[in-house]
């Protein structure tokens, strides 16, 4: 009776995680109007933009509220998505603008998401300083240094989590000070602590800073929040049609693939004959997805790729399309046989994506798909591919020189993290070795923690610090 029950509670345990596991793949937010769309106004006391409220209003009710541009303050950048997008400043006099919505699903507490949009700056923002008062165009005319009035200096965009209504609960993400002016994409890990319903966008100062900033921040083009493994393995991408090389006489042919660890159609690269090929659905909760693609005569290259904050992956597939043979009437006289030589298949003379002519003395290079468990040295299984590729190129290029360097996140103390660095360092050299690399070629060094690339104050930012990188000592170019 006992093992029945350890046998009926383990398979609870077993049915309980998968169905959580699955739950938080198939978690998707969609926002309302995540483009900003409405008529673009210069904001004033009130604003009005379907699915949004302004926060400002509550905190500093005296100044105006957000913008929906272009067309205002000079700015005059064409939206992202859509016919327009936000517009928001910070101020000289230590005010703000911030608005938030609603979520019809809550973030959950534990649980990670994958969250993406679009900012930008304006080369021109004309509006008065809190200050001076003076205008851009004033001070233009009167010929004044336009420093101190023009909301030009680079901002932050937080992104904050609240129980309530513009509450800030919890501060879920940050971009460095923006300043592009074209619209780039910026990505964020949500990692909340509690439960929270609302998610509030605001701009902010720069900070350490002695004085507070004239600044605008422009967004656009907001992604679905969507639910993801908390520790998230790099991406693989499995082409299951065709699986191998396939003949066609049809003018289109459907491509079927999944991809693992991937959860934004934005994270995919297909190319259809080197060309990027947009076309096609992914399913964000099975991982699937297909094609159809148009056909030439003769070979067509199809290629998909796929990343994600651990690393990338992606599969060739060749799919080739017969031309119809016309039979001709009189038998042609056959051609001498001519005897074919088999030329053996073109080698990856790259380096972690980097082609050997384009190395130099002293170059970092990240290996981005392999990372080791907790405290783990050891090198995973579904890791050696990358080595195996490392090793190839090595004992091709058996002039080139390189360390192997071991890095740790802050969450060890200093003799934990130089030991742990320099054991995982010595673990890849070790399985170069025996995968055939001369050991002149290799060395191995432990960095421990000193070298960070990434914040340590998210988990993200950790799992980035945790890492093995190449660099190269010495190569005959």
């Amino acid at each position: 009776m006992f093992y029945v029950r350890l046998l009926c509670l383990a398979t609870i345990i077993c049915f309980t995680q998968t169905g959580q596991a699955q739950q938080a793949k198939k978690t998707v937010i969609q926002l309302t109007n995540p483009s900003f769309e409405g008529r673009p106004n210069a904001g004033g006391r009130s604003m009005y933009i379907a699915g949004w409220n302004d926060c400002g209003k509550y905190r500093f009710p005296g100044e105006s509220a957000p913008d929906l541009q272009p067309g205002f303050f000079l700015v005059d950048l064409e939206a992202h998505d859509g016919d327009s997008y936000l517009g928001m400043v910070a101020r000289d006099n230590e005010t703000w603008e911030s608005v938030t919505q609603g979520l019809y699903k809550s973030l959950k507490a534990g649980s990670c998401y994958n969250f993406s949009l679009h900012l930008a700056t304006s080369t021109q923002y004309s509006s008065p300083a809190r200050r001076s008062g003076v205008m851009v165009e004033e001070a233009i005319a009167n010929g004044e240094p336009l420093d101190s009035i023009a909301h030009t200096d680079p901002i932050v965009l937080r992104i904050w989590g609240g129980a309530t209504q513009c509450a800030q609960t919890e501060l879920l993400g940050e971009t460095a000070p923006i300043s592009n002016k074209s619209w780039k994409k910026f990505d964020f890990r949500l990692e909340p602590k509690q439960d929270l319903r609302y998610i509030m966008l605001e701009a902010f100062y720069k900070t350490p800073s002695l004085f507070p900033q004239n600044g605008h921040l422009l967004i656009d083009d907001l992604s679905d929040i969507v639910g993801i493994p908390c520790n998230m393995e790099p991406p693989l991408v499995s082409i299951s049609k065709p699986s191998t090389k396939a003949n066609t006489k049809e003018e289109a042919y459907q491509v079927k693939a999944n991809l693992e660890n991937v959860f934004s159609k934005e994270d995919i690269v297909m190319s259809l004959n080197d060309k990027q090929f947009t076309d096609f659905e992914f399913d964000m909760s099975t991982g699937n997805l297909t094609a159809n693609i148009p056909l030439r005569n003769g070979n067509n290259k199809v290629q998909i790729k796929a990343s994600n904050s651990e690393g990338e992956d992606s599969e060739l597939r060749i799919v080739k399309r017969e031309e119809e043979q016309v039979i001709a009437a009189v038998e042609p006289t056959p051609k001498p046989t001519v005897p074919t030589t088999t030329s053996k298949p073109k080698e990856d003379n790259t380096l972690e994506g980097v082609r050997r002519n384009d190395l130099k003395k002293d170059q970092k290079l990240e290996i981005k798909n392999i990372s080791f468990k907790a405290d783990s040295t050891n090198i995973q299984k579904s890791y050696e591919p990358t080595l195996k590729k490392i090793a190839d190129f090595l004992t091709a290029n058996n002039d080139v020189i390189i360390e192997i360097g071991g890095h740790t996140n802050n969450s060890c103390d200093d003799i934990v993290c130089n030991r742990l660095s320099e054991e995982r360092a010595k673990s890849v050299m070790n399985y170069l070795i025996n995968s055939g690399v001369s050991k002149n070629q290799l060395r191995s060094k432990g960095y421990g923690r000193t070298q960070p690339i990434a914040s340590n104050n998210s988990s993200y930012g950790r799992r980035r610090n945790q890492r093995v990188e190449i660099k190269i000592l010495d190569i005959d170019s």
